[in-house]
């Protein structure tokens, strides 16, 4: 029978054996989980700072008052606009640059301009003269259409009918909604009831507003009755009082 290993005589005899003491056993047992995150002091005064006494009153007050002086000025952004090409001064511009441009596609290839630059001269986004001038019938933008969807009543109508409502209403004969889409399905005859009562009540009217009047239902009993001129009171004034 081999004999017993006999223990180790020191602490230190026993650590490198790979022994711990019986006291280890008895220590306070590990937290379980993350540990705990420790406070940042990014942002808050040291302790040189605390010390430090506080500056009098008319120091701070001095440097709020220095400090918009010194500091310069924002520059202020302004929202640039939206330029439309098919009405307006756009318009007029869009069509001399178009006659211009065939010009000058038809001098000889060496004395022409670029289109970069001719655009740039034109202040005209090279993009919208593209769309403009290009060679494809497809692709190519009429002067005076916008972009998007095209109105079912076109402009040379909406203005005929706007002309004729106006001068309905001055001669004390104006038209409601059910007048006006009458006069609609005349010059448009191609198109329904409904199509016509959507474009002339989103497109025509909110365009035409400031000639057009709100449309309203005269009553039977008020028929007429801003027909009756000075003229005409002034003769039943001057009928009654002779009859007196």
């Amino acid at each position: 029978m081999a004999p017993k290993k006999a223990l180790p005589k020191s602490v230190a005899a026993a650590e490198e054996l790979g022994l711990k003491p019986m006291t280890s056993f008895f220590d306070a047992a590990a937290v379980r989980g993350r540990p705990k995150l420790k406070k940042s002091n990014a942002g808050r005064p040291s302790a040189v700072e605390k010390a430090l006494p506080p500056a009098p009153a008319a120091a701070k007050q001095a440097a709020a008052t220095a400090a918009p002086a010194t500091a310069a000025p924002a520059p202020q952004k302004y929202k640039q606009k939206r330029k439309s090409w098919s009405k307006g001064p756009g318009l007029e511009e869009m069509s001399a640059a178009v006659a211009a441009w065939g010009l000058e596609v038809a001098k000889p290839k060496k004395d022409r301009v670029s289109m970069t630059r001719f655009a740039a001269q034109r202040q005209i986004p090279l993009t919208v003269l593209q769309t403009h001038v290009t060679s494809n019938d497809e692709k190519r933008i009429k002067v005076g259409d916008g972009p998007g969807k095209k109105p079912l009543i076109s402009d040379d109508i909406q203005k005929v009918i706007v002309d004729c409502l106006v001068r309905r209403d001055r001669g004390n004969q104006g038209l409601d909604v059910t007048g006006s889409l009458d006069l609609l399905e005349e010059v448009a005859p191609h198109l329904t009831r409904k199509m016509l009562e959507s474009s002339w009540r989103r497109t025509a009217r909110p365009k035409y507003s400031e000639r057009l009047t709100k449309p309203t239902a005269a009553q039977v009993t008020t028929t007429k009755r801003t027909a009756i001129t000075p003229a005409q009171q002034w003769r039943w004034h001057k009928v009654h009082q002779g009859e007196r």
